[in-house]
């Protein structure tokens, strides 16, 4: 009996790891039970650690869970060609920092932490990032034309929108970006009597979609 109980370990210990676990869950179902719960838990774990560090990207970006700079600046209202809007990075002597989503421009002055020099998106600042948001990339966008987005698809439009009404509820809205075809800059509108057409504007878009 010796001899054959040798034999058999020495045949177990040829065959490889995972037949022994087999062979231990089938002998004790129990195991199999606990191997099943321990895998759901650690599924759980590991889903909603990505969620959470999804949201802290979210959140970073905005600036949420950080003391914004209140910005000191006056209020400014008018329209932006594409480079009219790139003086406003940042480096003027004011600092005002200007973006562009969805052809509005937003004021994001007091979140220096996100598109400052030495912030987390400095490349954004002065620019039109509607594209980077829409896939959510972190290069500056070099184009100085006017991007008309004509080859957006519905879901990228819908994206894009969500972006508009997120930066709208954040940051104040400046005004327009347009085409160098556009009116000259003496006839564009300085004031902010036009602040909550835009933001009615956005709030139909998302109605639409």
């Amino acid at each position: 009996m010796s001899e054959k109980s040798g034999q058999t370990k020495s045949l177990e210990a040829k065959l490889p790891w995972y037949y022994n676990v087999y062979n231990t869950i089938k002998d004790t179902p129990i195991n199999l039970t606990l191997l099943l719960v321990s895998a759901f838990v650690f599924y759980k774990v590991v889903n909603i650690s990505r969620q959470r560090r999804n949201l802290n990207r979210v959140r970073n970006f905005f600036g949420y869970g950080t003391d914004n700079e209140k910005s000191q600046l006056p209020p400014l209202r008018r329209d932006f060609t594409v480079k009219e809007l790139l003086k406003y990075n940042g480096t003027r002597e004011d600092g005002r920092i200007l973006v562009a989503v969805n052809y509005n421009i937003y004021d994001v002055s007091c979140a220096k932490q996100v598109y400052g020099q030495t912030g987390a998106y400095p490349q954004w600042a002065g620019c039109d990032i509607s594209r980077n948001l829409i896939n959510f990339t972190a290069e500056r966008n070099e184009n100085q034309e006017f991007d008309y987005m004509c080859d957006l698809t519905a879901q990228q439009r819908s994206t894009l929108v969500e972006w508009d009404q997120q930066y709208s509820e954040k940051y104040p809205l400046v005004g327009r970006l347009v085409s160098d075809d556009d009116d000259d800059e003496d006839e564009r509108p300085v004031d902010g009597e036009n602040e909550e057409d835009r933001k009615s504007q956005i709030e139909q878009q998302l109605g639409t979609i």
